[in-house]
Protein backbone atom coordinates (compact mmCIF):
# COMPACT_ATOMS: atom_id res chain seq x y z
CA UNK A 1 0.00 0.00 0.00
CA UNK A 2 0.79 3.36 -1.10
CA UNK A 3 2.17 5.98 2.16
CA UNK A 4 0.78 9.47 2.01
CA UNK A 5 4.80 10.81 1.64
CA UNK A 6 4.96 8.39 -1.68
CA UNK A 7 1.71 9.67 -3.06
CA UNK A 8 2.50 13.45 -2.49
CA UNK A 9 6.21 12.71 -3.62
CA UNK A 10 4.46 11.56 -7.14
CA UNK A 11 2.09 14.36 -7.37
CA UNK A 12 4.97 16.77 -7.08
CA UNK A 13 7.36 14.89 -9.20
CA UNK A 14 4.04 14.55 -11.98
CA UNK A 15 4.10 18.57 -11.64
CA UNK A 16 7.71 19.26 -12.42
CA UNK A 17 7.78 17.14 -15.32
CA UNK A 18 3.85 18.56 -16.46
CA UNK A 19 5.95 22.20 -15.68
CA UNK A 20 8.48 21.24 -18.10
CA UNK A 21 6.12 19.81 -20.50
CA UNK A 22 4.52 23.07 -20.39
CA UNK A 23 7.90 25.06 -20.88
CA UNK A 24 8.52 23.00 -24.07
CA UNK A 25 4.98 23.96 -25.43
CA UNK A 26 4.91 27.99 -24.79
CA UNK A 27 8.21 28.25 -25.76
CA UNK A 28 7.64 26.87 -29.51
CA UNK A 29 4.48 28.49 -29.31
CA UNK A 30 5.41 31.63 -28.78
CA UNK A 31 7.68 32.54 -31.71
CA UNK A 32 5.39 30.55 -34.38
CA UNK A 33 2.62 32.66 -33.27
CA UNK A 34 3.74 35.60 -33.98
CA UNK A 35 4.73 34.60 -37.63
CA UNK A 36 0.71 33.00 -37.89
CA UNK A 37 -0.34 36.65 -37.09
CA UNK A 38 1.88 37.95 -39.74
CA UNK A 39 1.09 35.72 -42.44
CA UNK A 40 -2.92 36.36 -41.46
CA UNK A 41 -3.62 39.39 -39.38
CA UNK A 42 -6.76 41.08 -38.15
CA UNK A 43 -7.27 44.11 -39.83
CA UNK A 44 -7.27 46.14 -36.68
CA UNK A 45 -3.79 44.88 -36.48
CA UNK A 46 -2.70 45.83 -39.76
CA UNK A 47 -4.43 49.35 -39.34
CA UNK A 48 -2.39 49.59 -35.82
CA UNK A 49 0.85 48.90 -37.56
CA UNK A 50 0.83 50.89 -40.79
CA UNK A 51 2.99 53.83 -39.09
CA UNK A 52 5.47 51.61 -38.48
CA UNK A 53 8.38 50.84 -41.00
CA UNK A 54 8.45 47.63 -42.96
CA UNK A 55 9.76 44.76 -40.77
CA UNK A 56 9.19 46.68 -37.69
CA UNK A 57 5.70 44.46 -36.32
CA UNK A 58 7.52 41.20 -36.60
CA UNK A 59 10.57 42.69 -34.50
CA UNK A 60 8.35 44.11 -32.06
CA UNK A 61 6.28 40.84 -31.84
CA UNK A 62 9.61 38.69 -31.66
CA UNK A 63 10.51 40.82 -28.68
CA UNK A 64 7.38 40.59 -26.85
CA UNK A 65 7.33 36.67 -27.45
CA UNK A 66 11.01 36.61 -26.31
CA UNK A 67 10.06 39.00 -22.73
CA UNK A 68 7.08 36.39 -22.36
CA UNK A 69 9.29 33.90 -22.98
CA UNK A 70 11.93 34.80 -20.37
CA UNK A 71 9.12 35.52 -17.60
CA UNK A 72 8.32 32.01 -17.66
CA UNK A 73 11.65 30.61 -17.82
CA UNK A 74 12.13 32.59 -14.62
CA UNK A 75 9.00 30.92 -13.05
CA UNK A 76 9.59 27.98 -14.28
CA UNK A 77 13.32 27.53 -13.22
CA UNK A 78 11.68 29.23 -9.57
CA UNK A 79 9.14 26.21 -9.53
CA UNK A 80 11.48 23.76 -10.12
CA UNK A 81 13.90 24.31 -7.11
CA UNK A 82 10.88 24.89 -5.27
CA UNK A 83 9.59 21.10 -6.33
CA UNK A 84 12.94 19.71 -6.57
CA UNK A 85 13.77 20.85 -2.92
CA UNK A 86 10.11 19.38 -1.76
CA UNK A 87 11.18 16.40 -2.83
CA UNK A 88 14.74 16.48 -1.44
CA UNK A 89 13.22 16.85 1.74
CA UNK A 90 10.42 14.07 1.52
CA UNK A 91 12.55 11.25 -0.20
CA UNK A 92 15.07 12.44 3.18
CA UNK A 93 12.77 11.91 5.85
CA UNK A 94 11.17 8.36 4.08
CA UNK A 95 11.95 5.33 5.87
CA UNK A 96 13.01 3.25 4.01
CA UNK A 97 15.31 5.97 2.07
CA UNK A 98 15.33 5.25 -1.26
CA UNK A 99 18.79 5.99 -2.28
CA UNK A 100 18.01 5.72 -5.65
CA UNK A 101 15.25 8.22 -5.88
CA UNK A 102 16.87 10.89 -3.84
CA UNK A 103 20.26 10.25 -6.18
CA UNK A 104 17.78 11.32 -9.29
CA UNK A 105 15.78 13.76 -7.58
CA UNK A 106 18.88 15.15 -6.35
CA UNK A 107 20.72 15.24 -9.88
CA UNK A 108 17.29 16.88 -11.22
CA UNK A 109 17.70 19.73 -8.27
CA UNK A 110 21.51 20.06 -9.61
CA UNK A 111 20.51 20.74 -13.04
CA UNK A 112 17.21 22.53 -12.43
CA UNK A 113 19.81 25.24 -10.15
CA UNK A 114 22.65 25.08 -13.50
CA UNK A 115 19.78 26.10 -16.04
CA UNK A 116 18.26 28.25 -13.80
CA UNK A 117 21.05 30.64 -12.35
CA UNK A 118 23.87 30.25 -14.77
CA UNK A 119 22.33 29.17 -17.83
CA UNK A 120 18.97 30.94 -17.94
CA UNK A 121 20.57 34.62 -16.97
CA UNK A 122 23.43 33.98 -19.67
CA UNK A 123 20.51 33.31 -22.77
CA UNK A 124 18.21 36.51 -21.33
CA UNK A 125 21.86 39.06 -21.04
CA UNK A 126 22.84 37.52 -24.64
CA UNK A 127 18.75 37.66 -26.02
CA UNK A 128 18.60 40.91 -24.91
CA UNK A 129 21.78 42.40 -26.57
CA UNK A 130 20.26 40.75 -29.69
CA UNK A 131 17.22 41.29 -29.54
CA UNK A 132 16.80 44.36 -32.08
CA UNK A 133 19.90 43.37 -34.15
CA UNK A 134 19.62 42.49 -38.12
CA UNK A 135 19.13 38.99 -38.53
CA UNK A 136 20.57 38.93 -42.17
CA UNK A 137 23.34 38.20 -41.36
CA UNK A 138 23.29 36.98 -38.18
CA UNK A 139 24.44 38.76 -35.22
CA UNK A 140 28.12 37.69 -33.59
CA UNK A 141 26.19 36.51 -30.64
CA UNK A 142 23.76 34.51 -32.53
CA UNK A 143 26.22 31.35 -32.34
CA UNK A 144 26.80 31.89 -28.86
CA UNK A 145 22.97 32.20 -28.03
CA UNK A 146 22.22 28.74 -29.83
CA UNK A 147 24.96 26.79 -28.15
CA UNK A 148 23.03 27.91 -24.80
CA UNK A 149 19.89 27.61 -26.07
CA UNK A 150 21.07 23.99 -27.08
CA UNK A 151 22.77 23.60 -23.49
CA UNK A 152 19.91 24.20 -22.26
CA UNK A 153 17.09 22.12 -24.06
CA UNK A 154 19.37 19.23 -23.59
CA UNK A 155 20.00 19.35 -19.91
CA UNK A 156 16.54 20.27 -19.57
CA UNK A 157 15.66 16.81 -21.82
CA UNK A 158 17.84 14.63 -19.69
CA UNK A 159 16.34 15.95 -16.30
CA UNK A 160 12.90 15.33 -17.99
CA UNK A 161 13.85 11.53 -18.86
CA UNK A 162 14.79 11.10 -15.33
CA UNK A 163 12.48 11.98 -13.86
CA UNK A 164 10.26 10.42 -16.32
CA UNK A 165 11.77 6.75 -15.67
CA UNK A 166 12.14 7.79 -11.60
CA UNK A 167 8.29 8.71 -11.42
CA UNK A 168 7.58 4.83 -13.69
CA UNK A 169 9.94 3.21 -11.27
CA UNK A 170 7.56 4.73 -8.46
CA UNK A 171 4.53 3.48 -10.04
CA UNK A 172 5.45 0.58 -10.96
CA UNK A 173 7.42 -0.20 -7.91
CA UNK A 174 4.70 1.04 -5.28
Amino acid sequence: MMTRTQLVSIVLLSMWLAATLFMWFAATQSFRTVDRVLRKPNPQFTQAAQPLAEGAPRVLLRYMASEINRTYFWGYGAAQIVLGALLVLLLWRQTPRDAIGLGVICTMLGLALVLTLVITPLIVSLGRSIDFLPRNPPPPGMPRFWALHGAFTGLDGVKFVAGLGLLIRWIVTR
